[in-house]
């Protein structure tokens, strides 16, 4: 959804500028503050404006006392599965408060973002948050499930807050490992309670029969994902009404819960029907339409009526495959209902593949992490770990996210393991999911990056660039990266210890500043050393080294030395060690290299 950050004072809307440079979406601010410049969208009347983009969808973020909000929001609310995200905070930027939406429409993760982006509390109150637990609906909103009874998922909530134990259970995905509060289960023994991850209707399986079944005397929340795809084929004028009816007398038939309709798909010469366009709003279902030529191909029995009608004679069985995608299964052939013919399939393709269009493969992003903190976070990173569906890294760096990005899937492995880390963010991408492959700093500079686009073998990669450690470590210290310099590892896990010895040669030689990545750990030191006995032969013992271990991290530590006495530093691999040149020498306690501008 699309984010209207509001204000109503001049503090306000310089806070609103600066989140949606960071966030994304639009700073809606006061007319009277608008300069014309094309940097906010002004509005007259606060009481007419805010309505009206929470009627949109829109995630709000309103910088203003949340009376205000409260008031003219309230006549608007409609249900807690259907009110977007609204956020409130204050013009210095203190207090981020989520008011609605705070699980199923992402208002605490994203209260979160804000809080931790301006070192500010986010003061979320949702029971399961406070107690730390991933609570039952953003379970759902994690599966891209829909809920199929409010009353019930609160009831499970309830449960889970209070300590009672609590089960899941698929019929569709068993990859349910993450969800540790709520293991998978077929036995429902000894639980209080259970979500049911089904797309079949109630009633449909022994699972809700009452009498066979131990869980139906438990209680139990399903959540309906929405995978199944409707094909349709209909009369010219046919109004709403009769189109959701036949498809929800078709998934009665069926045993699917009408919840499970993601998809309402028919033929391009039916664009126009303004019956199937609001069916598939009232069944919440994105509406997508093929060629005839691409129904056709498919060679599904058909009538010369129809093909003389639409050119192709078969309708909804083609439509409802070709929707469904390549692994296709035919739940209802077609089946008429007065006007209208419905057949129902499932299967991977997801929503999205408008006008016969498939959805691209999934697609692999490298991600930069810099120091792995949500300030030091790009936007074009940050951008590409909201965005995807599961995000891939070093253990270290997936417990630095998990901080910042609450309830994403996330896989973790250990250091070493980068290429085994790199092949299975490429084979989940290429299975159709959007991968963040995470690389602390800049993934092109001692990253992940290089390693992906070797192996990426036809995959769609991408690279969302961070800040170096470089970067982080100069700032810190103050300029000293004014002029040339040289990055060098000292790590010979990757380039042989001659090779590293080498470069260190022709680097000290240069007189250019040197960057030190992987100075040293227990086992390398004397690599470390006899680097450092290089830099002296060639430098003078007195040249400026500057020293930043966990730079751009909460546990940041830097000093300036000299060459003379790095060696003797307390240096480790989290140090990022720059060794000035001829022109580096230090101004009011700041390392700096001049560059001759006088």
């Amino acid at each position: 959804m699309a984010t209207s950050y509001f204000s109503l004072t001049a503090g306000g809307s310089l806070l609103a500028l600066r989140l949606r440079d960071r966030f994304g979406g639009k700073a809606r601010l006061p007319a009277c503050q608008s300069l014309g410049c094309g940097h906010c969208d002004p509005f007259e009347n606060i009481s007419q404006a805010l309505p009206e983009r929470f009627a949109a969808g829109d995630t709000l973020v309103c910088i203003m006392a949340a009376g205000v909000v409260f008031r003219l929001l309230a006549p608007y609310l409609r249900s807690k599965q259907e009110d977007p995200a609204v956020i409130v905070m204050d013009e210095e930027g203190r207090h981020v408060i989520p008011l609605l939406g705070g699980h199923a429409a992402g208002a605490n993760s994203l209260a979160m973002e804000i809080a931790a982006f301006l070192g500010a509390e986010a003061a979320v109150t949702t029971a399961s948050d406070v107690r730390g637990l991933l609570a039952p609906d953003q379970v759902a909103a994690g599966m891209g499930a829909r809920v199929a009874d409010a009353a019930a998922l609160r009831q499970v909530t309830a449960l889970l807050v209070d300590g009672e134990p609590v089960c899941i259970e698929s019929q569709v995905d068993p990859g349910l490992e993450d969800y540790a509060w709520i293991p998978p289960s077929g036995d429902t023994d000894g639980f209080a309670a259970r979500l049911l991850v089904t797309f079949e209707a109630y009633g449909s399986t022994g699972n809700d029969d009452a009498a066979g079944d131990a869980a139906a005397h438990i209680p139990t929340a399903r959540l309906v994902p929405a995978s199944v795809r409707a094909g349709v084929g209909c009369r010219r004028g046919t109004p709403a009404a009769e189109i959701t009816a036949a498809m929800e007398a078709a998934a009665a038939e069926s045993g699917i819960d009408p919840l499970a309709i993601g998809v309402i798909a028919s033929v391009d010469a039916k664009a126009d029907e303004r019956g199937l366009a609001e069916a598939a709003q009232q069944l919440d279902a994105e509406l997508v339409f093929f060629t005839a030529a691409q129904l056709a191909a498919l060679g599904r029995p058909g009538s010369d009526f129809v093909c003389e009608q639409v050119g192709t004679p078969a309708v909804s069985e083609p439509a409802a495959l070709l929707a469904a995608g390549d692994e296709a299964e035919l739940i209802m052939a077609k089946r008429a209902f007065g006007p209208v013919t419905v057949s129902l399939a499932a299967g991977t393709q997801a929503a999205g593949a408008g006008s016969g269009v498939r959805l691209p493969a999934g697609r692999l992003t490298i991600v930069g992490t810099g120091a792995g903190t949500a300030g030091l976070l790009t936007r074009e990173a940050g951008e590409a770990i909201r965005d995807a569906d599961v995000v891939v890294g070093y253990r270290t760096y997936v417990e630095q996210l998990r901080r910042i990005f609450p309830g994403k899937e996330y896989i973790s492995g250990s250091m070493g393991r980068e290429v085994d880390r790199c092949r299975e963010a490429l084979e989940l991408a290429a299975a159709g999911r959007r991968v963040a492959l995470v690389s602390s700093g800049d993934p092109g500079v001692y990253g992940m990056a290089g390693l992906a686009l070797e192996l990426a073998n036809g995959v769609p990669v991408s690279i969302a660039p961070g800040v170096t450690a470089a970067q982080l470590a100069a700032a810190s210290l103050g300029a000293p990266l004014m002029n040339d310099y040289i990055t060098l590892s000292l790590s010979d896990l990757l380039t042989p210890r001659e090779e590293v010895l080498r470069r260190a040669q022709a680097a000290a030689a240069s007189d250019m500043v040197i960057c030190l990545y992987n100075p040293t750990s227990r086992k390398r030191r004397p690599l470390f050393e006899q680097v450092c006995s290089i830099l002296e032969a060639q430098r003078p013992g007195d040249t400026v080294v500057g020293w930043v271990r966990e730079a751009g991290g909460p546990a940041e530590t830097a000093a300036l030395t000299t060459l003379s006495e790095l060696s003797g530093q307390e240096i480790d691999m989290r140090t990022i060690v720059i060794v000035g040149n001829s022109c580096t020498t230090v101004i009011g306690g700041r390392m700096v290299t001049t560059r001759g501008y006088h």
